[in-house]
């Protein structure tokens, strides 16, 4: 999910990775789905989940990616959807995180991209171009169909 406020601020959240000690990343909130859910359901369940942000029109779908990388030992084929959604600056307020987000997610930010061109070297953003994909986006200029936005 792809939130930008509008001051053009994207929310990330701070991730741990469990393979490197001491090192994070800032990922995007959303997650996986669960039986039966269609994108959309669970773009909207971990909206609510992780933000506690509910009763939102989401977005078109903007991005794409597809990753595989080890997650606590265990392989993970993630194939990835990122809805753009403009909202508010808001107080996130996590509503219902799991077990794993609550061991692995330390908390978030509102970032311009700007700040996120400036903390390059420093930070890791996922995806790695974000600070390069959004300013269309932020301008107003949302893709037909959704960009392949690769690692």
């Amino acid at each position: 999910m792809l939130l930008v406020d509008t001051e053009g601020r994207v929310l990330l959240f701070r991730a741990s990775v469990p393979q490197q000690r001491d090192f994070s990343i800032w990922i995007t909130p959303g997650g996986g789905l669960d039986p039966g859910e269609t994108y959309e359901e669970a773009a909207a369940r971990d909206l609510w989940e992780e933000t506690g942000l509910a009763g939102v029109q989401l977005g078109p779908c903007v991005w794409t990616r597809r990753h595989v990388f080890q997650w606590d030992s265990q392989w993970v084929d993630s194939f990835e959807r990122f809805y753009f959604l403009r909202t508010h600056e808001f107080e996130v307020a996590p509503a219902s995180l799991d077990e794993l987000e609550e061991k692995y997610l330390h908390g978030h930010r509102w970032w311009s991209v700007s700040e996120m061109e400036a903390a390059r070297g420093a930070e890791t953003f996922v995806p790695r171009r974000i600070h390069e994909l959004l300013p269309p986006l932020i301008a107003g200029n949302l893709p037909e169909a959704p960009i392949d936005v690769g690692p």
